[in-house]
């Protein structure tokens, strides 16, 4: 049974998400890993919140407790997915769930999305197993970076 809840973010998710893009193996593993600092965040969360194009969602668990942020960047017919999960709930098995989860959410939400698109550095294995294991399929290498698409419908 699925015991994970997906709900819009709001203003006051911000400060976890910052701490949690500021981790270490988050940093790894994300396209910049430079440290955000906390005016460039609280701008860009807030822009994501108001933006047509954007879809920030909120992954928690049975006592409310978030396990991940997963952002779609919106197109005419396909999104860009990401997916960061909190550094304490990292290896427990909720990934899969959570992304899973979202999908399911945005699908009904933007019926006329056709495809998923992701980008993953070739060193991050969890992410690839993670968007694998929910019909994501590899269909190039470069750079460093897999190119993942997932076919809705």
């Amino acid at each position: 049974m699925n015991s994970i809840s997906v709900r819009l973010a709001t203003e006051a998710d911000s400060k976890e998400i910052f701490e949690w893009r500021n981790d270490e193996l988050t940093r790894q593993m994300s396209h910049t890993s430079e440290v955000v600092e906390w005016e460039g965040h609280r701008r860009w969360f807030e822009n994501s919140l108001s933006s047509q194009c954007r879809l920030l969602l909120i992954c928690e668990g049975i006592f409310s407790e978030k396990i991940a942020i997963v952002r779609f960047d919106l197109e005419a017919d396909d999104a860009l997915v990401s997916i960061n999960l909190s550094p304490n709930q990292r290896g427990k098995g909720f990934a899969k769930d959570c992304l899973s989860s979202s999908i399911d959410y945005i699908s009904k939400k933007y019926k006329d999305l056709q495809y998923l698109m992701a980008e993953i550095k070739e060193i991050n294995l969890a992410s690839q197993k993670t968007f694998l294991g929910v019909g994501f399929e590899l269909y190039e290498v470069k750079d460093g970076m897999g190119y993942y698409r997932k076919v809705l419908g």
